[in-house]
């Protein structure tokens, strides 16, 4: 499952993984840097009384680079629980990173989640690219999804009404 937003991938993934830990172990993997500990934290203890327990419930693992990514997932075995992917293209944005290397980069992790997704529901909490050049990564992630929502963009323009 594939949740496209424009900004706010962190509040979302606070709260899917409060309700995963509410229901049993969950796995996140933070790409973009994305997920806060405090909220997370303070949002599990809104929802429990067993503020402990729940809390260990979720492991967070961070990747800093598209290899750390790549390296993360390869080294995943099947797991029973879910995974949550945040912000997963975050490094691959990165101008540094030669396009044909980012292209195959992302093949690479595609094919490990897709092994992954055999085993255990997988969510990935993807934010809309700002580069149009690499506009191509997110379209690549967002084919291999099953199921895909979009958060709709905001109009934030005011129209003067008319006076008569």
């Amino acid at each position: 499952m594939l949740v496209c937003s424009r900004e706010r991938v962190g509040d979302a993934a606070t709260h899917l993984l409060v309700e995963l830990a509410l229901r049993g172990e969950a796995l996140a993997i933070d790409g973009g840097n994305r997920l806060q500990a405090y909220p997370l934290a303070r949002a599990l203890r809104e929802r429990t009384n067993r503020f402990d327990f729940f809390c260990q419930r979720v492991l967070i693992r961070r990747a800093f680079t598209a290899y750390q990514l790549l390296a993360l997932l390869e080294s995943l075995p099947l797991l029973t629980s879910p995974l949550v992917i945040l912000d997963p293209l975050a490094s691959f944005y990165d101008e540094t990173l030669p396009v044909g290397q980012a292209r195959w980069l992302v093949q690479r992790c595609l094919q490990e989640i897709e092994r992954l997704k055999r085993a255990a529901p997988v969510f990935l909490l993807l934010r809309t690219c700002p580069l149009p050049q690499r506009r191509f990564l997110q379209d690549m992630v967002c084919r291999q999804a099953d199921t895909l929502f979009y958060e709709q963009e905001e109009i934030t323009s005011f129209v003067q009404p008319a006076l008569f």
